[in-house]
């Protein structure tokens, strides 16, 4: 999530659950298909110039609280799609943010799925019509390394920004939590603070991935980009609808394109707190309350050696930084936990219920967040007896 100036967008890897809400519009909200150029090799400005129009019609300011950053209208249902470390402050699943579009026209939308193993969520606008046609999502499989894209969206807040690149490789990308993200596609197309969310697009102005990440110590882009691929978020797109229609939550079936760092181990037996701030908790870790920066939730101290905390790397302030967020220059605060299981907890009583609320065996999703809000993930411990 973006506040202009304060934060540097940074891809996340997390784990899905899908949750639904809202019905779907007629299908007569049908993709305008751009012509195919005469030479398909060809970038010429007057083609560059008409895909400019058209995404500026499609792609929106999401703005929650102090923070923004860009997302692209999709589908029959016109929803919106755009990062889930955008919305973040708009309360989660469930809750408001600000969508402006091209037109100038804002409208209050609310976020009805995360997909935090791919920093992405669905944003459904309530109260108002879409002004804005959908872009198409094409098939992201048939991604060239060296094919031209361009990339569009609000970097530190100016709206409607294009800029070109092109596809320089597909990699999968580490996350805080120890996930992998798989096949991200790579380009040296500028991406910029608030422009994570935006899409990113092929010489016929057809979407190929949803610009996420930029590997830059200092928040501008030096020429290492990345994008999940449209296909990623089709198959969310599909999911989400399917639970719709059949009014049943469905589990995420993301282990095809991500490795969630999943932990066995041994809860650590719960000791009262300390009357200092800082508490042992039954989850191995030694953590303070924390309330800064826009963020709310424990901040860990240490782990445990063996524990599950431990285990599902988790790390406190008094240890060494992950590898990304050493490598990406991000002060390091330790872990901060925002939430277990997509519920927030707000301090360490909350945080201590939340996993007495599970038993052995059960594998519970811990929100975690570094900088705090820089960057943000989620990482799965199986816990056991």
């Amino acid at each position: 999530m973006t506040a202009p100036g304060r934060r540097i967008d940074h891809w996340k890897a997390r784990t899905l659950a899908l949750v639904l809400s809202a019905c779907a519009p007629a299908a007569a909200a049908l993709t305008t298909f751009l012509p195919a150029p005469a030479d398909a090799q060809a970038m010429t400005e007057e083609r560059r110039i008409a895909i400019a129009r058209r995404l500026q019609q499609s792609t929106v300011t999401v703005v929650a609280g102090p923070s923004s950053g860009s997302g692209f209208v999709v589908g029959r249902e016109r929803w919106i799609i755009t990062n889930a470390h955008v919305v973040e402050a708009g309360g989660g699943r469930g809750g408001r943010v600000q969508v402006r579009f091209g037109s100038g026209t804002t409208l209050s939308a609310s976020i009805i799925e995360i997909d935090p193993s791919h920093d992405l969520a669905i944003l459904e606008v309530q109260g108002g019509t879409v002004p804005s046609p959908p872009l198409e999502l094409t098939d992201s499989d048939r991604v060239e390394v060296g094919q031209t894209v361009l990339a569009f969206g609000s970097p530190f807040g100016l709206d409607g920004t294009l800029t070109q690149g092109i596809v320089s490789a597909r990699r999968d990308v580490p996350g805080i939590g120890g996930g992998m993200a798989r096949r991200l596609i790579q380009t040296d197309a500028p991406i910029n603070p608030g422009n994570s969310g935006g899409p990113l697009v092929d010489r016929r102005g057809r979407v190929i991935g949803v610009n996420t990440a930029i590997l830059s110590r200092t928040g501008g882009s030096h020429g290492i980009g990345f994008a999940v691929p449209a296909n990623y978020v089709s198959e969310v797109l599909d999911r989400v609808r399917e639970t719709r229609r059949t009014g049943t939550a469905t589990a995420s079936t993301t282990t095809t394109t991500t490795t969630t760092t999943t932990t066995t181990a041994t809860a650590a037996t719960p000791t009262p707190p300390d009357p200092a701030p800082a508490q042992q908790m039954d989850l191995g870790v030694v953590g303070e309350n924390w309330d800064q920066g826009g963020y709310v939730g424990v901040r860990v101290q240490r782990t445990m050696p063996g524990s599950a905390a431990q285990r599902a790397g988790l790390l406190g302030a008094a240890e060494p930084p992950p590898p990304l967020v050493a490598r990406l220059g991000v002060a390091w605060t330790g872990h901060i936990i925002t939430a277990v299981d997509g519920v927030p907890v707000r301090n360490v009583d909350e945080l201590r219920t939340a996993i007495a609320a599970h038993r052995a065996g059960d594998q519970i999703r811990l929100s975690v967040t570094v900088g705090p809000g820089v960057l943000s993930g989620e990482t799965t411990a199986t816990l056991q007896q």
